[in-house]
């Protein structure tokens, strides 16, 4: 349970760096907005599974804190990726990182899910509404799809 834990929170730190990296450049638009909204509940969640991990009496591993490190390197290298445009923010970036944010959040609600399950045969776990946080990600998953959907046809609408 430890290195799951620990698996899921450096998913959790690289997807808040990636949100973090999204918004500095879309942070006058819809999607911006969003981005600030999602990073804010997303800085919950990291709390709560901290808790967890104290609730549970375990400590962040020297390789949980090494997978954090290579998950914030990870969004870090990614920004020197090559695109259509080299040193400026393109659609093609924008549609990558919400792309990148799609996985993870997906990873994130499968975290919800087993730990939800676990407070039904877990007594540590019983004081946790993971339930909430359950539906407030769905909630998420579904507005960043939106979100993917018209960046993509902004990014290759009638582009060939």
């Amino acid at each position: 349970m430890r290195i799951y834990l620990d698996d899921h929170f450096s998913m959790i730190v690289g997807e808040m760096e990636l949100i973090e990296r999204c918004h500095s450049s879309n942070s006058n638009s819809e999607l911006g907005y969003f981005l600030k909204k999602l990073l804010s509940d997303l800085q919950v969640q990291k709390e709560t599974v901290e808790k967890v991990f104290h609730c549970l009496d375990f400590e962040v591993s020297i390789q949980g804190q090494l997978k954090q490190g290579a998950a914030w390197l990870a969004v870090k290298i990614g920004r020197f990726k090559l695109n259509d445009s080299l040193l400026e923010y393109s659609d093609l970036s924008r549609v990558v990182e919400l792309e990148a944010m799609l996985a993870v959040a997906q990873e994130r609600i499968a975290l919800l899910v087993t730990l939800n399950s676990l407070t039904f045969t877990e007594v540590l776990l019983r004081d946790f509404d993971f339930s909430l946080m359950l539906m407030q990600s769905e909630l998420q998953l579904a507005e960043l799809k939106t979100h993917h959907h018209s960046t993509i046809l902004k990014a290759f609408a009638g582009k060939h």
